[in-house]
């Protein structure tokens, strides 16, 4: 997008064979687990979309995507809540995070923001078993409700 705007022809050639490519390998491996998965992953552009009344794409941040994705698991059935998993002090993951109490609201369903450093931490295991059980209860109102 950014090569299109700059007319950097060079760039758009060589950023349009890296899609190809990436493209190609993509398929020629999911081929293979073809039904054992179901559904398809969004596009860059699909997401792209979901994040832009929220965060500018022109950013170039991680968030952008992040924001995209969960949007997009809010968005489908199939997804009871979103676990979003960043590292730690990661500034992409604290713009998710911050945003993230106004999806769960807007979406009615839960959505929590855990760091990662490669170290067990009581406090994320405590925070998923917490979700888990919210899980569990607006399931089981669910079924009782239904």
């Amino acid at each position: 997008e950014d090569a299109i705007t700059d007319r950097k022809f060079m760039k758009m050639m060589i950023s349009y064979v890296i899609k190809r490519v990436q493209e190609h390998d993509e398929h020629s491996v999911a081929r293979h687990f073809a039904g054992l998965i179901d559904g398809r992953e969004p596009s860059t552009g699909e997401l792209l979309a979901k994040t832009d009344l929220w965060l500018s794409p022109k950013c170039g941040s991680e968030a952008v995507l992040s924001i995209g994705s969960g949007i997009d698991w809010m968005e489908n059935p199939e997804f009871a809540g979103v676990i979003s998993v960043m590292p730690h002090g990661c500034m992409p993951g604290g713009i998710v995070a911050a945003m993230s109490e106004k999806f769960s609201t807007l979406y009615q369903k839960p959505w929590i923001s855990v760091t990662y450093d490669g170290f067990m931490e009581t406090n994320n295991l405590a925070r998923i078993n917490n979700f888990a059980e919210i899980l569990r209860f607006c399931s089981k109102a669910d079924r009782e409700g239904a």
